[in-house]
């Protein structure tokens, strides 16, 4: 198959294979020349007419506004595959979970580090929940077939392989990578659900945040490849047990520098009670909640350029004491009311001289695509806090309690604010809302 130079679709397009970006038990995928679409080979006596028929049940769901390869066109014989799209400059996320043998703290900085990586994974999640909202299911969620973007700067995420989507899944017709596999899938027992994709994502949450695979911890690693098909399978207990610790592990990044409890706390409902009960497992939008959650909750470290959870003291990376830290409150607010007394504060979040770039998930409790335009950005400055408005669009501040004669418009002229008691509405001050308040209002 690597032999393949080009291929033709059925419309006639000629497809040069320009690199190899996957391979697996139904085939490979290939970039295609250009970098805007990957093409989908299946291997030899793959079946072209059930690869059709696929082809037009996805062709007929509405995958707009998901981050997904959506197939675009079957591929002639002699060839067996489809055309999809694709955004260029991607790779696996498999590239963020194998870690060099050397330096790996540097790598993991290099790549992104923590922040970056808690932010790709709930962007897949919402990929996946948007799969689930249509009503499909992605069957195969795993390092091979979720793609992030190189520069590691950007936290794009899209999911290739899109025939495997099923609205049901036959147990006879298991389709999962060893490793992700759901229990009741490894067996047969069951076919493909939701909450076989939430096992897969729960899987691949902690590999790539842990760079280790829940399952494979040192018992795993010291005996024989068989134990691996166990730890697989489920019949050997996952490396943050918490009363089995026989299969505890001692290599890859702590669980307690890189995971959030609320993280850890999923990943054990997963993978303890989920074991055997999969409608224990948390479903995907736990999970992107709290990862979203989870990199709002980090600061940047000013000696090694990592991130780090704000609860740390120092840089778990280089031990180089955290900044000062500013609260912004996220809260409700209501015209002539002010700030709504007793209401539950919608979450706290760090500022320091890095400053804090707030989306419309924050600012307006948006969610997947929509949410991730951002909307205002503040900074810790030595007068104060410096307040932005973002996308051609205005905030309003003002002091804590003050009148409509101190509330002030900014756009996207920064204004200069008290680092104490004022708050940021987010929208024209004649609605009710959400505002960030900065530090202590007393």
């Amino acid at each position: 198959m690597s032999a393949i130079q080009q291929v033709i679709d059925e419309s006639g397009a000629v497809h040069a294979l320009a690199k190899k970006i996957g391979a697996g038990g139904q085939g490979e995928v290939w970039l295609a020349a250009g970098g805007r679409r990957i093409v989908k080979l299946l291997n030899r006596g793959g079946d072209a007419e059930a690869l059709r028929r696929q082809f037009a049940f996805v062709r007929r769901l509405d995958l707009a506004g998901l981050h997904v390869a959506r197939p675009i066109a079957v591929l002639k014989p002699p060839h067996v595959g489809y055309v999809a799209e694709f955004l260029g400059d991607m790779m696996p996320i498999k590239g963020l979970l194998d870690a060099p043998k050397a330096d790996v703290l540097r790598w993991h900085i290099d790549t992104g580090g923590l922040r970056r990586r808690l932010r790709l994974l709930a962007h897949v999640g919402e990929a996946l929940l948007g799969l689930h909202a249509r009503g499909v299911v992605y069957c195969d969620v795993s390092h091979n077939n979720v793609f992030v973007s190189e520069p590691s700067h950007v936290n794009e995420a899209w999911l290739i392989d899109l025939d495997n989507l099923r609205h049901e899944s036959d147990p006879k017709l298991t389709l999962y990578t060893p490793g992700y596999g759901a229990p009741e899938v490894v067996a047969g027992s069951q076919g493909c659900t939701s909450l076989s994709d939430a096992w897969a994502f729960a899987v691949l949450a902690w590999h790539t945040l842990t760079l280790t695979h829940p399952f494979v911890g040192d018992l795993v690693n010291a005996g024989e490849p068989e134990l691996e098909d166990a730890a697989f399978a489920g019949r050997l207990p996952w490396v943050g047990h918490k009363t089995d610790a026989r299969n505890r592990c001692s290599t890859g990044l702590p669980p307690d520098v890189v995971l959030a409890g609320r993280l850890t706390d999923l990943a054990r409902r997963t993978f303890e009670g989920g074991l055997t009960d999969r409608k224990q497992r948390p479903g995907i939008a736990q999970w992107v909640d709290r990862l979203h959650a989870a990199a709002d909750q980090t600061v940047g470290c000013a000696g090694c350029g990592g991130t780090f959870f704000v609860t740390e003291t120092a840089c778990p990376w280089c031990d180089e004491p955290r900044q000062a830290v500013l609260p912004v409150h996220i809260a409700r607010w209501q015209p002539e009311k002010g700030l709504v007394e007793g209401a539950t504060r919608l979450g706290q979040l760090p500022l320091t001289t890095e400053g804090l770039v707030l989306t419309r998930r924050v600012t307006q409790g948006l969610t997947g695509l929509s949410a991730r335009t951002a909307h205002v950005e503040i900074v810790a400055v030595d007068r104060g806090v410096s307040v932005r408005a973002l996308a051609g669009r205005s905030v309003w501040v003002a002091p804590v309690g003050g009148g409509n004669q101190e509330r002030h418009e900014v756009a996207d002229r920064a204004r200069i604010i008290p680092a104490n008691g004022w708050i940021v509405l987010f929208e024209t001050p004649d609605q009710p809302q959400r505002v960030a308040v900065i530090g202590r209002t007393d």
